[in-house]
């Protein structure tokens, strides 16, 4: 073995003299070699990007069940859910942009769960290029309950809560502050939610609270809920919920625009319904009123071989504003009145109200307003019919697109 070192260290390298051609060969080679390695690391960066955000995390933590102080979650650190997480006593949940939340598998009304308590804030401000995702280990619809946000804006009556009587938390919702602030949701995907109800719920949450560009994939139940409440939205996309993509209750009168709700094919009942339900009271103090401007569906579920891609229930309205969609149903017994039009001092908007609610509304197009919350557009649809598809705020990066049938 020594002598076998030996030979070795007596062994000289020959000298290699390369021409000139041979060397520009080589460089061309090389550069063509690290830009394949490139195009491929790129490949797989937008892979894991439009999938799960699923690339390593320096560390990993699983949250406990209550957050009684302000709490901030980071980008490095992949969190694990396995039981309802209670942000408590006044306190604000912070989550950093490109943060990684999933939920781990359960049971019953101990399923993961993000329920933000009234009095209390989540500030989960994702970009387009980073976005927030919520999901969970087992991909499947309603894997988990997703996230609750419950504020102290007006409900014309309020239904228990999910985990009412099974926990000690206040999770009471509803009172009288319009303009409520829960905090701000931006750039936020929930993935395989909806286990009990809508994967993002919202309970009496206020004007106050921000929320725009979030995306519900494959709910088990409704993809966006709105139970009371004035909070306003806008860039939401329901993907393939199993139920309604979005689903309005209990009074609620906020406004939103540019929406978009698909579902998958044999499963959900509607795209979009309002109704105020049948609670406490045989009459609500007010009613369900929802205000949308350009929404698109994509709808595939048909009843009595009639696409019914919206559906208003007893004692709600609903008004769109430029929508593509026009077709809805409603309950057999309820009058429903029709109010639709363009008014002639507001060029290029269309809208139609769509009244259940047994009293006659006296809006007609001469007394139509546009609300300030809403932009201007003279197109109908979430997306512009002329835009350029990298525009498509529909097919951007943040959007996790669906399954083809």
């Amino acid at each position: 073995r020594q002598m076998c070192i030996r030979d070795r260290c007596k062994f000289k390298l020959k000298k290699i003299v390369m021409t000139r051609e041979e060397i520009i060969f080589c460089r061309k080679a090389l550069v063509a070699f690290l830009f394949m390695v490139a195009a491929m690391c790129l490949s797989m960066l937008t892979s894991c990007s439009n999938e799960d955000e699923m690339f390593d995390r320096e560390t990993t933590e699983v949250l406990p069940s209550v957050f009684s102080e302000d709490r901030t979650l980071y980008t490095d650190t992949e969190y694990l859910i396995s039981k309802p997480v209670f942000v408590t006593n006044g306190a604000t949940l912070t989550i950093q942009r490109g943060a990684l939340l999933k939920a781990l598998p359960a049971s019953g009304q101990g399923k993961a769960a993000i329920v933000i308590t009234k009095g209390c804030k989540i500030v989960a401000n994702g970009t387009e290029d980073a976005p927030i995702v919520m999901t969970a280990l087992i991909k499947e619809p309603g894997s988990w309950d997703g996230v609750i946000v419950l504020g102290k804006a007006p409900v014309s009556y309020e239904y228990e809560t999910l985990y009412c009587g099974t926990v000690a938390t206040d999770i009471s919702y509803g009172g009288s502050e319009g303009n409520d602030d829960s905090g701000s949701l931006q750039f936020v995907r929930v993935e395989y939610a909806g286990a009990a109800g809508g994967a993002v719920t919202f309970d009496g949450v206020g004007r106050g609270t921000t929320i725009d560009h979030c995306q519900s994939y494959c709910s088990g139940g409704d993809g966006f809920m709105f139970n009371g409440g004035t909070v306003n939205a806008r860039y939401l996309i329901s993907t393939g919920a199993s139920q309604n993509g979005l689903c309005f209750n209990e009074g609620y009168t906020g406004k939103l625009q540019y929406v978009m709700a698909t579902a998958p094919i044999r499963k959900s009942v509607w795209s979009v319904v309002s109704c105020n339900g049948t609670g406490k009271l045989e009459v609500p103090s007010f009613y369900t009123h929802p205000v949308i401007a350009n929404l698109s569906t994509a709808h595939d579920n048909k009843s009595h071989g009639r696409r019914y891609p919206i559906a208003v229930s007893a004692y709600s309205r609903l008004t769109l504003v430029n929508s593509s969609t026009r077709e809805a149903v409603a309950d057999d017994d309820i009058p429903v009145q029709l109010i639709g039009g363009q008014p002639g001092a507001l060029p290029g908007i269309d809208y139609i109200l769509i009244n259940a609610t047994r009293e006659v509304s006296s809006l007609t197009p001469d007394r139509f307003v546009l609300d300030t919350f809403f932009e201007r557009t003279d197109y109908e649809g979430a997306v512009a019919p002329d835009v350029m598809k990298d525009r498509d705020w529909t097919k951007a990066g943040w959007v996790r697109q669906g399954k083809k049938p």
